[in-house]
């Protein structure tokens, strides 16, 4: 059951516990307002319950990352970012937005990278996909994620071992479908 599914039956048990509550008070406004009340705090109080899993959820990936790497969590998580970041450019948009929904951490993760400055390699790398007729730009796309991984502190060659324990963490977290497009659209990187 999703996140949002266990916040609705929530309020949804709320309310109706205080309505049922209202209805067996005698008639009146302060009665029905300290109902009202109570149900707000028990909504704040699930969703930063909902909130805090989310960020939980983020710190797995970050954390799995780390563990079966060895690297540090800044670096786990700019190399996430920067990978999922590489992979919405060669994805539809939809289908990038559905991942998004699937796997709430990706935009935090996406937020936190740093965009490195174009390099002369990865301006280099963007004209040869243009002149080979690559619209996606794969090679330019590359390049700029060698780059942010440098930035991080990792080599280029940890591309390929992100890739994996990523789309494994998001097959966990999303349907096939999804999964099978973040491959794809990391394959050649």
């Amino acid at each position: 059951m999703t996140t949002k599914h266990v916040l609705a039956l929530t309020a949804s048990s709320l309310l109706a516990l205080t309505l049922t509550g209202c209805a067996t008070q005698p008639a009146g406004t302060a009665t029905i307002n300290q109902g009202l009340n109570a149900t707000q705090s028990a909504l704040n109080t699930t969703q930063s319950v909902v909130n805090m899993a989310q960020a939980a959820q983020s710190a797995n990936l970050t954390s799995l990352l780390t563990q079966q790497l060895g690297i540090s969590s800044a670096q786990a998580a700019g190399g996430a970012g920067a990978l999922f970041q590489a992979a919405q450019s060669k994805m539809s948009a939809g289908d990038f937005q559905q991942l998004t929904q699937s796997v709430p951490e990706v935009s935090g993760l996406m937020s936190a990278v740093a965009q490195p400055k174009p390099s002369g390699l990865s301006q280099i790398a963007s004209g040869a996909s243009a002149l080979m007729g690559d619209e996606s730009n794969t090679l330019g796309t590359a390049a700029n994620l060698y780059s942010t991984f440098e930035s991080l502190g990792l080599s280029g060659d940890m591309v390929s071992q992100f890739a994996p324990v990523i789309t494994d963490y998001v097959s966990k977290n999303a349907t096939s479908y999804l999964t099978k497009a973040l491959t794809s659209a990391l394959t050649g990187l």
